[in-house]
């Protein structure tokens, strides 16, 4: 089992596209198996508000490619955005969607990969 926590920033209203890509999620058949839902994070010291994050629990390591492809087809329909993917407090890595180079479900694969400490890739943005 591993425990993601997704958020947004850099948008015109992060808290509306976190609630998007939520939708998304939840709406793509093969991701029957992930439990997701919205959760508030810890505000970091010196931060004021609440920040939102969505919670992905895979329970099957397979779903990492499905995840990966909804997550890609989400970020292939906004102009700019920013993901964060935390799977512990002291591990996160970003994916910056410019809207002008097309981001592959591997490079989300190798994200997620990433944050859960298999992979070691010191051009990822940690």
């Amino acid at each position: 089992m591993c425990e993601f926590r997704l958020s947004i920033s850099d948008s015109e209203d992060d808290i509306e596209e976190l609630h998007d890509l939520y939708e998304a999620i939840r709406e793509d058949y093969e991701l029957v198996g992930v439990r997701a839902s919205l959760v508030h994070a810890p505000v970091p010291d010196g931060a004021m508000g609440v920040e939102d994050v969505l919670r992905l629990v895979l329970d099957n390591p397979g779903l990492d490619a499905a995840v990966s492809t909804c997550v890609t087809a989400w970020l292939a329909t906004r102009k700019s955005r920013r993901l964060k993917i935390i799977v512990r407090a002291d591990k996160s890595v970003e994916i910056q969607a410019d809207g002008i180079k097309d981001i592959a479900p591997e490079d989300v694969a190798r994200v997620l990969n990433i944050a859960r400490g298999e992979h070691r890739d010191e051009t990822a943005g940690q």
